[in-house]
């Protein structure tokens, strides 16, 4: 399986209903939202743009996305990122913004309770693993010599993604590339390298951290760049966000997913309803995922900003229905 994220183009949002102001929603939507207790969210140009929670989705400095996690908690919303980022970046994300719940490696970590007695699991979803091998998911993929492979076939294109520019993988369940490579070529070699995988696409790559072999501009910004990362088979964001919702025993309607790429739309088939940030319509491939989605929705304004926007209304429209019943 491959999750491609295509080049951008228009807005095509004509197959997606916009999420825009209270008074323009229809009865039967805002009592579906009033009932979200749990929003799992993509991170970057999603819930945070720049790498920075104190900006808005243009750079300027802002303190809305503060103000709308707050506002979440008081309405007893659950907020738990959904991420590619590995554990130690992750839970070190959430802890700063006050979130105790996460999900990392596109969905390989579960982890629904953070802190001295931590609960969290592996997903390997259909690439077999045995845990008592005292082995992870990550160093069985690496010693299948795939990884290896791939980097000698595109050895001058394709790199090991080292988090956080910091020269080395800390993972435990998946692989993460940054480059350029022909997709299809490499789904293949990963079906004959012994265990069941996928290549996932998260994205693509404007701004290069730490020693590359890429190629970049003056400004650091790269071109037709990739992030890549190789996942247990039919392991995604919607296989995570169900085994979330199992380890926690939710029902869909409780449960509203939200993010930008391709890789985060699978989230629609899992969660009750599905919001897409208005800078991911720009991506053909999010709006081909999502085809026939009736769940899936579309924000007026992107990334940080369109994921405050959403906070309000769904708090908004639980106070509406709170007011109704009292």
């Amino acid at each position: 399986m491959i999750n491609n994220h295509a080049q951008s183009a228009p807005y095509q949002t004509t197959s997606l209903n916009r999420l825009s102001s209270l008074d323009t929603l229809s009865d039967k939507l805002k009592a579906r939202l009033s009932r979200v207790s749990y929003v799992l969210s993509d991170t970057d140009n999603t819930m945070i743009t720049h790498s920075c929670a104190l900006c808005s989705a243009d750079g300027t400095p802002s303190f809305e996305l503060a103000k709308a996690l707050v506002l979440a908690r008081q309405h007893h919303i659950s907020i738990v990122p959904c991420t590619g980022r590995n554990r130690a970046m992750i839970r070190e994300d959430a802890r700063l913004l006050g979130l105790s719940q996460w999900i990392g490696e596109m969905g390989g970590i579960i982890c629904i309770k953070d802190g001295a007695e931590s609960v969290w699991e592996y997903a390997c979803a259909d690439m077999e693993y045995d845990a008592s091998s005292h082995k992870t998911p990550h160093d069985m993929i690496m010693q299948t010599g795939v990884v290896d492979a791939l980097l000698k076939r595109w050895s001058t294109s394709l790199e090991l993604y080292n988090d956080n520019g910091l020269g080395y993988q800390y993972r435990e369940v998946t692989v993460a590339l940054r480059g350029k490579l022909d997709e299809a070529e490499a789904q293949d070699m990963l079906n004959h390298c012994g265990l069941a995988l996928d290549l996932v696409n998260n994205g693509v790559v404007t701004h290069i951290n730490g020693p590359t072999i890429l190629a970049r501009n003056a400004q650091g910004v790269a071109t037709n760049i990739s992030n890549y990362h190789i996942v247990p088979k039919n392991l995604n964001k919607g296989y995570a966000v169900a085994q979330f919702m199992r380890m926690m025993n939710l029902s869909r309607e409780q449960v509203l997913a939200c993010g930008d790429s391709s890789a985060d739309c699978s989230m629609a088939q899992s969660a009750g309803l599905f919001v897409l940030m208005q800078n991911g319509a720009k991506n053909q491939s999010c709006m081909q995922e999502l085809t026939g989605a009736d769940n899936a929705f579309v924000t007026e304004r992107p990334s940080t900003d369109g994921f405050c926007d959403l906070i309000h209304l769904l708090c908004a429209c639980r106070d509406e229905y709170k007011s109704t019943e009292a």
